[in-house]
């Protein structure tokens, strides 16, 4: 990311606009104060005017630090979530999270991973592919974007060979069913929508099995 790119990553544009012109207005009062101070001119006139840059940087800069602080909270209760997925209240502030960040114009690629994994944890494969397509591809392999990519096409697969033998439990469907499920064991073991499915799964196999 280009240091323009760190300084307004998670910034609306009123807040960019605010963040530029403040900037522009603070460096014309420091000239005009130098150009004061060389002719000997009252300085104080000069003084209540920095208020007005001042401000505006300063909601700018709390923008920023609120960005940050959802950074911060999205990657703590996404730990949280992987640890216990089934604390619903986890899972609903996960979501909060992912739904506030998401309002803004989000560049930090380390950011879009945490939102990419988040989405997929919650289910939303489709807003995950989405963000990991905004990560540059020079990161993507650096944040394990194309792992958590091939991930979510292996998630779906199961889903939709699960699906198929929940509606028409033939033999062939229960088969490939298991197949698929043993390939999974070990990458489920780390994966909590991996876990549930191979564990409805097996409840799904060994209930035919008894029959």
């Amino acid at each position: 990311m280009t240091t323009w790119n760190q300084l307004t990553d998670g910034l609306q544009l009123h807040e960019i606009l605010l963040f530029v012109l403040g900037s522009l207005l603070f460096l014309v009062l420091l000239i005009l104060l130098v150009l004061y101070a060389q002719r000997r001119q009252k300085l104080n006139i000069l003084l209540p005017f920095f208020i007005i840059p001042v401000v505006m940087i300063g909601w700018s800069s709390i923008a920023k630090i609120q960005f940050n602080e959802a950074g911060l909270a999205l990657e703590k209760t996404l730990r949280e979530y992987e640890t216990n997925p089934k604390d619903t209240a986890t899972r609903e502030l996960l979501q909060a999270n992912v739904t506030e960040l998401e309002t803004k114009g989000v560049k930090d690629p380390k950011t879009l991973m945490n939102l990419a994994r988040a989405n997929y944890l919650l289910g939303k494969d489709q807003h995950a592919l989405q963000t990991i397509d905004k990560i540059p591809e020079s990161e993507k392999v650096i944040l394990g974007a194309d792992k958590l990519k091939a991930t979510i096409f292996i998630t779906q697969d199961i889903e939709r060979k699960l699906q198929q033998a929940e509606q028409a439990p033939t033999a062939d469907n229960l088969e490939i069913l298991r197949i698929s499920k043993d390939q999974l064991l070990n990458k489920a073991a780390n994966n909590v929508r991996l876990h549930h499915y191979v564990k409805k799964s097996d409840s799904l196999i060994n209930k035919n099995d008894k029959q």
